[in-house]
């Protein structure tokens, strides 16, 4: 049996309570309701920057989705993971209004062409050494030469703890798809990776 670290039993912990809290706002509880509003809005807002640089309209998006998920709670499942379903149905959301609106920030395209503008960035205030932030730098830039779908699946990944199947339903894809897109990014990132010790081993210490 595997042992689990305390990071992983945290997260672990952290998603039952966002489930647990999800069953309870489909039955009708509104104190769940605002809870699950609180612990995800935040996470709905960043992603939905990603695509839209209204702020104002993603406030709106993101009020319609619970909204929606408020009005249809009878009909959801309570089996489904809350994080990756409000983060599809975000998603979704704002497609459908640049398609409608024809909105000069976002050209009108396909679903499976949707744009995810991403860049990667560096906390630079965190990091105490100059040789540390000039690879942190190398490393963020390195990143940011993903072609965006390959970003939306890392950022999915590694930086919201998702699995394949949840990525897969926030990009209206194939688990397979989702795998094939990761693959693809590291391949791009380990080609591009001997670059990056090359010049850690350069640098003075």
């Amino acid at each position: 049996m595997k042992a689990f670290t305390r990071p992983e039993l945290r997260l672990a912990h952290y998603l039952e309570e966002e489930q647990k809290l999800w069953r309870e706002m489909l039955a009708g509880d509104v104190t769940a309701y605002e809870h699950l509003i609180n612990r995800t809005y935040d996470l709905l807002f960043h992603y939905g920057t990603k695509f839209n640089s209204d702020r104002e309209l993603i406030k709106d998006c993101i009020q319609d989705v619970f909204l929606g998920i408020w009005e249809k709670r009878d009909a959801l499942n309570p089996d489904i993971p809350p994080k990756p379903y409000l983060l599809a149905s975000l998603r979704r959301r704002l497609h459908r209004l640049a398609s409608r609106l024809r909105m000069d920030c976002m050209d009108y395209y396909n679903e499976s062409d949707i744009v995810f503008d991403l860049e990667f960035g560096v906390e630079y205030e965190l990091i105490e050494s100059e040789n540390d932030r000039l690879l942190a730098s190398r490393m963020t830039e390195m990143l940011n030469e993903l072609p965006k779908r390959q970003k939306e699946a890392v950022f999915l990944r590694f930086y919201n703890d998702m699995e394949r199947e949840e990525i897969a339903l926030v990009m209206d894809i194939q688990p397979q798809s989702v795998s094939n897109l990761l693959q693809e990014a590291f391949k791009f990132i380990k080609s591009h990776w001997k670059a990056i010790v090359s010049l850690f081993l350069a640098l003075p210490f």
